[in-house]
């Protein structure tokens, strides 16, 4: 009856370490799900997706493509956010919407992303002027060529 009870131990420490990999897992999952992007900028990059007449984006999708810069801003369809802020949430950095038939206006809502340095916008349908509100945005590069 000793071994018997023995592979009993045996089987319920292994059960033990198992959940508390499990829960460990599920912490780390927890994080992640944590530093999503700022709700703020979720609400100003559908704005701006209005203002272009960008379809397809949503609340209930990831919109952040990518969490890094590319070497060159050479990306068609494509929102780049940045997770590396201490205990923040992610911040857009890039947008890059080359080539995607968008017939609306240049975007006012392109202030209400803090952290945006790259938007690229080159090759639509796109009208109006520049809006005053981007002279305080930390915009470094701006392609908005081949537009109306």
């Amino acid at each position: 009856m000793a071994p018997a009870l023995s592979d009993i131990l045996r089987l319920t420490s292994s059960l033990l370490v198992l959940l508390l990999l499990m829960f460990c897992m599920g912490a780390i999952n927890l994080e992640a799900q944590v530093r999503r992007l700022a709700p703020d900028e979720v609400g100003a990059l559908l704005e701006v997706a209005t203002q272009l007449g960008k379809k397809g984006w949503n609340r209930n999708m990831e919109l952040c493509n990518d969490t890094k810069l590319p070497p060159k801003p050479d990306a068609d369809n494509k929102v780049v956010c940045n997770c590396s802020f201490p205990g923040e949430a992610c911040h857009v950095v890039a947008i890059y919407l080359k080539r995607q038939d968008l017939d609306g206006t240049l975007p006012k809502a392109i202030e209400k992303l803090p952290h945006l340095k790259q938007l690229d916008l080159w090759a639509n349908y796109l009208s109006g002027k520049i809006p005053p509100e981007w002279a305080n945005t930390k915009l470094e590069y701006l392609s908005i060529g081949v537009n109306n």
